[in-house]
């Protein structure tokens, strides 16, 4: 009974919003029923959320073999691209090179 009390925000455990970045260099993947360009989806915390480096380095597969233009995207859930606010915002993309034998 009352499950959705306990989901709701609190001090303990504020509220958090999914950010999700988009880069059209790497190849597409399915989500859910979609073909996209995602390659992470960010726990943001408002309050106290600085910056954010994943755990675990993704690699995926560049679809060209010369890249000229790297587009990178940050939207909500809903789609509409993050609005920052004052100050700098960094997203570093690493580049491994892929030997061949």
């Amino acid at each position: 009974m009352n499950l959705n009390e306990k989901f709701r925000p609190s001090a303990e455990f504020p509220s958090t919003r999914p950010l999700h970045v988009y880069c059209d260099v790497g190849t597409s993947s399915m989500v859910g029923n979609h073909t996209t360009d995602l390659l992470r989806e960010i726990k943001y915390h408002p309050l106290n959320t600085t910056h954010f480096e994943p755990r675990h380095i993704q690699y995926v597969s560049v679809r060209n073999v010369v890249v000229e233009i790297v587009e990178t995207q940050m939207a909500e859930t809903n789609g509409d691209l993050v609005q920052f606010g004052k100050g700098h915002t960094l997203l570093t993309r690493h580049f491994k090179r892929e030997v061949v034998v």
